[in-house]
């Protein structure tokens, strides 16, 4: 299976979400959210502010959200397993209740050169049934990297089907939000100006601003 975006009805440029949103789609923006004046050093205010900015800006995109879904990925040559999603049952989403998206051969060069051949993409979705659910999945996210546990060590993807949104934050230093439309984003980009991350500051004010 090579398109995982199947069973759902939407309208984004892909059949699996890309590592790099801003990168690779149109209208995107790029939080940091640790930040380079709190160091890896103070792994707990690192957190705290990290987990701080990504709930502000979660709850802020998908206000006007109704159903929204948790997409994980994780890379293997085996058959999919569940040790990758259990640390979901804190959140109250055991893996039982995730449904496998299936599996996309890694073919890029540079990730080969990097991790071999025969490398899969596994894909599993659940749909939250809690907004708290929200706030708990990022925890296990952005403490993954600097040593915080529970953790859960995929991808992890916050999506709205319905009215085209994503959100992935990558690790505790940002995250990525992307949509079909510009005019989406822009009361996001207004509201949350302050925090997005220096390095791409200007061409996410280009064209935003524009």
């Amino acid at each position: 299976m090579t398109n995982i975006l199947a069973p759902f009805d939407h309208a984004f440029p892909c059949t699996e979400f890309p590592h790099a949103l801003f990168y690779e789609w149109e209208h995107t923006l790029r939080f940091e959210l640790g930040g380079e004046d709190v160091p890896t050093a103070r792994p707990l205010k690192r957190f705290n502010q990290a987990l701080h900015r990504a709930s502000a800006v979660a709850e802020a995109l998908f206000k006007d959200t109704d159903t929204l879904w948790l997409l994980t990925s994780y890379y293997g040559t085996k058959r999919r397993t569940k040790k990758h999603l259990k640390p979901l049952k804190h959140c109250g989403l055991p893996w039982k209740i995730c449904t496998h998206l299936g599996a996309v051969a890694q073919n890029d060069p540079d990730f080969i050169a990097d991790c071999g051949s025969d490398q899969y993409r596994f894909w599993d979705a659940t749909q939250l049934t809690e907004r708290s659910q929200l706030h708990e999945v990022l925890w296990l996210v952005l403490g993954a990297e600097l040593g915080i546990r529970p953790n859960l060590r995929t991808d992890a993807y916050f999506v709205d089907f319905k009215l085209n949104l994503v959100l992935h934050p990558y690790d505790d230093r940002g995250m990525d939000v992307a949509a079909v439309s510009k005019d989406t984003l822009r009361p996001l980009y207004q509201s949350f100006e302050a925090w997005i991350l220096e390095w791409n500051r200007p061409e996410i004010q280009a064209h935003f601003d524009a």
